[in-house]
């Protein structure tokens, strides 16, 4: 059993390519409907009750899944199967990242390799939107949390769990009546782990904040760089925090900010989740909650995916390949991993071609 837990998530973590919904639709695949480790409805009930939580929520599932198949065991095998494959293709991105610049040809690709991770970062917001696309509140709430951002993103904790909360008061109401550099590595990493409502791409406005205006660790473009490098791996995209680590203390700083991306989440499906799952399922404010955190979620994205194009040279080629990207993982059924490098060669192929 044991083994079995630990090799299905391994496998998921080499080759589970797509972001966090397609993480998850492989498992509601492969272990609700083949496997039945857990029923239909169980595994609703439970996943509903996971979006509705602080953490990324394919990581969540997995340790919840783990858990629940081969008790605590399980789920930790579950959470280091998933993890370490693409942990250690990070650490290799970072160590292959800081002899590039000798490549001739390497700042171009990565120009464009940038420019369609803005693209794809902006694509996969397809997945937090879908499902209220059409309702005024919501973008009402993207707009006002876009703007917080734009002028205090240090406050996007409070902002999320507010906006969660304002929506459950809303609808109820309303329709009715100084460390060390490791130690601040271990708890801006923590912090986003902690508070990542709906995808793993809400860590972005609030990693970008941390690590590139407030610690200054990393440049815009290297920040680029590690988001590119996430979207590139298997397993979860929060999986970026492991590039930073080791870009800024090589191997102790991946393992201390792959432990604390992941660590709240980890707690909650190992210790009091599962226990209390059946009996919350079908409170209508777990919905009310999401709603709100996703809108407050949303909007700094999008502001952080216009900062971040900010620091890029302008030009007509990169606005081209950006909104390209953004096209194709909307559209098209190419793996966002092939997406972006794909993107940077054709993005030096193409500028070379024009020069």
């Amino acid at each position: 059993m044991y083994n079995e837990v630990f090799f299905y998530f391994l496998r998921l973590g080499l080759l589970g390519f797509g972001g966090p919904l397609a993480l998850i639709s492989s498992m509601q695949k492969d272990l609700v409907e083949q496997k039945k480790w857990l029923s239909e409805s169980e595994f609703s009930s439970a996943f509903s009750l996971i979006k509705a939580m602080p953490g990324p929520i394919a990581f969540m599932t997995a340790v919840f899944l783990g858990r629940h198949r081969a008790s605590y065991v399980g789920g930790f095998l579950a959470a280091i199967g998933l993890v370490i494959p693409p942990a250690i293709l990070m650490i290799l991105f970072s160590l292959f990242f800081k002899n590039l610049g000798a490549l001739g040809y390497s700042q171009i690709i990565l120009l464009g390799m940038q420019v369609c991770a803005l693209g794809v970062i902006l694509g996969s917001l397809k997945g937090l939107v879908k499902k209220n696309i059409q309702d005024a509140m919501f973008w009402f709430l993207v707009i006002i949390a876009g703007f917080i951002n734009y002028f205090y993103p240090q406050i996007e904790p409070i902002v999320i769990v507010s906006f969660g909360l304002l929506v459950i008061v809303f609808k109820k109401f309303g329709r009715k009546n100084a460390l060390s550099e490791l130690g601040l590595l271990f708890l801006v990493c923590f912090k986003a782990g902690a508070l990542v409502f709906g995808s793993g791409l809400a860590i972005v406005p609030m990693l970008k904040h941390d690590v590139v205006t407030k610690y200054h660790w990393l440049t815009n473009a290297e920040f680029l760089d590690a988001l590119a490098f996430g979207q590139m791996t298997p397993g979860p995209v929060v999986i970026t925090a492991t590039f930073i680590g080791h870009h800024l203390h090589g191997a102790v700083g991946a393992i201390v900010a792959t432990v604390a991306i992941f660590l709240a989440s980890f707690f909650h499906m190992m210790t009091w989740f599962p226990t209390i799952i059946k009996k919350v399922q079908g409170q209508l404010w777990i919905n009310d909650f999401i709603f709100g955190a996703v809108a407050a979620v949303v909007g700094p994205i999008i502001v952080t995916v216009l900062k971040l194009y900010q620091g890029l040279e302008f030009s007509y080629l990169n606005i081209l390949f950006l909104l390209l990207s953004f096209i194709l993982s909307l559209k098209a059924k190419i793996p966002l991993w092939l997406i972006i490098p794909g993107g940077g060669v054709c993005f030096l192929l193409l500028k070379k071609s024009l020069a």
